[in-house]
């Protein structure tokens, strides 16, 4: 009969809950929680206390019991840009693998809830639903108002994009400027003087700093700045393929085009074709972005690399921190551009 007497013990040790050692520690499940997680909050005397219990009894933590015991959901919240681009964007595919890569591995779960129109009032509609423990936001605009009702409300968050709004926000980015600049200057370097640009929104401060970019390659060319020549688009395919169309009717001497992004490279490349023009033989295209899809079209096209994956890794890695309350040697993080150059731009000496 001994042998059936300790199976029934050791069912009775996998059987005890975080409410039960709460119990016999006489403490919050709360404090369980983080005793169980070594968390530096709780006394000596107290953690040991619970992992004596926890021990006794073979308890193995439940992450969701943890999660509800400490007030947590571990659920973040990404909000992608509205329709027509969001997850159809291949850059914010990428960038959600990345986010979803580092997020399982930590413990935590995604929510993308549906955002009806880029505006405030929907994005607050949106979080007042929401019961999440943090936030990464992208396609900062200048003078965000998303920023100060975060702030208000204590809801960690870390931006897709530095939203120029001071040292205390979290994002992660690639330097807009910088990378805008090292496409144009190599356009130049390959004997372009005749450079088009489509932009995009210009309340963004990708489409504000990748303009900035083009504008300061000009300028240390010495070549004079069109206005003509630059059409704010709205970084889609669709938008970006009625600019091209109206570059090519009115500036035939264009002889080359920097696309703010890959995806609306791909919009001006069918423009382009559908006018009969061949790329780069007649008209050589530069973008940002370096999203796969651009690695495949003919011809293969020359970019900056926006590193998608990695700023969605970063992004995550810097939320969780801000929710549980680590130690964080920067809450900003700027990814260098690096030019991916294929075939999609000539020389013409």
């Amino acid at each position: 009969m001994q042998p059936v007497a300790k199976a029934k013990e050791v069912v009775k040790k996998m059987d005890i809950k975080m409410s039960d050692i709460a119990k016999m520690a006489a403490v919050s499940k709360s404090t369980v929680s983080r005793a169980l997680k070594n968390d530096s909050r709780v006394k000596e005397e107290t953690k040991n206390k619970i992992l004596k219990i926890a021990s006794k009894f073979n308890y193995q933590p439940n992450k969701v019991a943890q999660a509800l015991a400490e007030n947590n959901t571990k659920i973040i919240a990404v909000m992608l840009p509205s329709a027509p681009r969001s997850v159809s964007d291949p850059f914010f595919l990428e960038f959600l693998h990345g986010i979803n890569n580092i997020a399982y591995q930590m413990g935590y779960s995604l929510s993308i809830p549906p955002v009806e129109s880029e505006n405030f009032a929907s994005f607050k509609k949106i979080n007042q639903n929401l019961n999440v423990d943090g936030v990464i936001l992208t396609e900062p605009q200048l003078n965000d108002p998303r920023i100060k009702y975060l702030k208000e409300n204590n809801i960690p968050f870390v931006f897709n994009g530095n939203p120029m709004a001071g040292e205390d926000i979290a994002w992660v980015d690639t330097d807009n400027q910088q990378g805008a600049f090292q496409a144009v200057d190599y356009l130049v370097k390959k004997g372009h003087q005749k450079i088009a640009a489509v932009t995009g929104p210009l309340d963004l401060i990708a489409g504000k700093y990748r303009l900035e970019g083009y504008y300061q390659a000009l300028r240390k060319n010495k070549i004079e700045i069109k206005r003509d020549w630059i059409i704010e688009s709205d970084f889609t395919e669709k938008g970006a393929y009625l600019a091209a169309k109206n570059l090519i009717k009115y500036h035939k001497e264009i002889t080359a085009v920097f696309a703010a992004n890959d995806l609306m490279a791909l919009g001006i490349s069918k423009s382009l074709k559908d006018a009969g023009l061949k790329i780069p033989q007649d008209i050589s295209l530069i973008a940002y972005d370096s999203i796969k899809l651009g690695e495949y079209i003919d011809p293969p096209l020359t970019t900056i690399e926006n590193t998608s994956q990695q700023k969605g890794e970063k992004a995550v890695e810097l939320l969780i921190k801000l929710i549980e309350g680590k130690k964080i040697k920067s809450k900003q993080i700027l990814f260098p551009p690096e030019l991916i150059i294929r075939d999609s731009v000539r020389d013409i000496f």
